[in-house]
């Protein structure tokens, strides 16, 4: 249990998504993982990524392979599915064997019969939990070989320390200096430690000294990591692959951050700022009551490649831009306050679009 005394002059939260995991060095990415599996893990989900890596640029995406699977299965037993029969037929085989051999079902269920769809999707919880399993013994193999807690200290530590220690961000590891010695103090007597809402799987390290962390999704060290499909793209026989349907299951969870502190400041950094997640990013800032708080807020990003440097800036001045413009839409009982959200932000000094420098990292 982490220690929740409140010595923090300045109240953060910091949102981290998987560029967190990937700046660290850490191989997160999907088609890492797929790469490690593809040739002996028997799964319907990583047969699929086959397919879609053969034919959809965006192939690497597990959550929307698994939503679009989900939604072929259920238009192939209704009798609309308009996509490839002989690549369903090979899935539905593969699943209906693997799970016979194991006492689960007495048939195939390749026949186009609705009776069908409730054992197919029966198997792909199963397939879903087993997959969840093998991605984490694969997070902790690559935890293991690379330098990942070093770098998840050091880059936790300079996201607290943005924007008021800007000089202690990379402060020399010789523990002998002064920069590294205050940068020390004011992690260690908890005055500019945070929050750490995280999308990842993965821990912030214990060196970084987090004030409270929440892995929303679940974690790598407690077991309890899900994988799900977006609540808001699903039809009702799919409600128990949402995210918010498997959350349910963490409702004992005790380490949970008060999201309706008055913080003075919410920092994201590696978090694509997709769809899938506005919701989260929308009862976030309810909570805050953003339009009227003082709250600030600060999206990060990293360069990763230097070449790409303009797309880069740009792709996340548009994410920005975007779920602004998305949370704006949700005030119904003042569109107006909607609709120049982003504008009062920029004219308060409460919104800012900027580069970490992470050229530091252990790579």
């Amino acid at each position: 249990m982490v220690d929740i005394t409140d010595y923090r002059k300045v109240k953060q939260l910091i949102i981290l998504g998987n560029g967190f995991d990937l700046t660290c060095g850490l191989k997160s990415q999907y088609a890492d993982f797929y790469s490690s599996v593809k040739d002996n893990f028997n799964n319907v989900l990583v047969d699929y990524a086959f397919e879609m890596k053969l034919k959809n640029p965006n192939w690497a995406d597990v959550e929307s392979n698994l939503l679009d699977l989900l939604n072929s299965f259920a238009s192939y037993y209704k009798g609309d599915y308009k996509g490839d029969d002989a690549m369903l037929f090979d899935l539905l085989d593969n699943l209906s064997s693997k799970y016979r051999s194991k006492g689960y079902i007495e048939k195939h269920i390749r026949d186009k019969k609705m009776e069908n769809l409730p054992i197919a999707f029966s198997l792909m919880k199963e397939e879903v939990k087993e997959f969840e399993k093998r991605l984490v013994i694969y997070l902790k193999s690559q935890i293991l070989i690379g330098k990942y807690n070093r770098n998840s200290r050091k880059l936790a530590v300079s996201l607290c320390l943005a924007e008021y220690f800007d000089d202690l961000l990379y402060a020399d590891e010789d523990e002998r200096t002064e920069k590294f010695k205050e940068r020390k103090r004011l992690i260690q007597t908890g005055e500019y430690i945070a929050d750490f809402f995280s999308f990842n799987y993965t821990p912030v390290y214990k060196g970084a000294n987090p004030h409270q962390i929440q892995n929303i999704h679940g974690s790598i060290d407690g077991s309890n990591t899900i994988l799900g499909i977006d609540g808001h793209e699903a039809e009702d026989d799919l409600l128990e692959f949402t995210k918010t349907y498997r959350l349910l299951s963490h409702s004992q969870v005790t380490d949970r951050i008060d999201l309706y502190q008055r913080f003075h400041c919410i920092k994201f950094f590696g978090h694509s700022l997709g769809e899938a997640d506005y919701s989260y990013f929308q009862s976030i800032f309810d909570g805050l009551d953003l339009y009227n708080a003082k709250t600030k807020l600060f999206f990060y990003f990293e360069v990763y490649d230097p070449e790409k440097r303009t797309e880069i800036i740009s792709n996340n001045y548009h994410a920005v831009s975007k779920l602004l413009k998305h949370y704006g839409e949700t005030f119904k009982s003042n569109p107006d306050h909607g609709k120049n959200l982003m504008h009062k932000l920029i004219l308060e000094g409460r919104l800012t679009v900027k580069e970490l420098d992470c050229s530091l990292l252990d790579k």
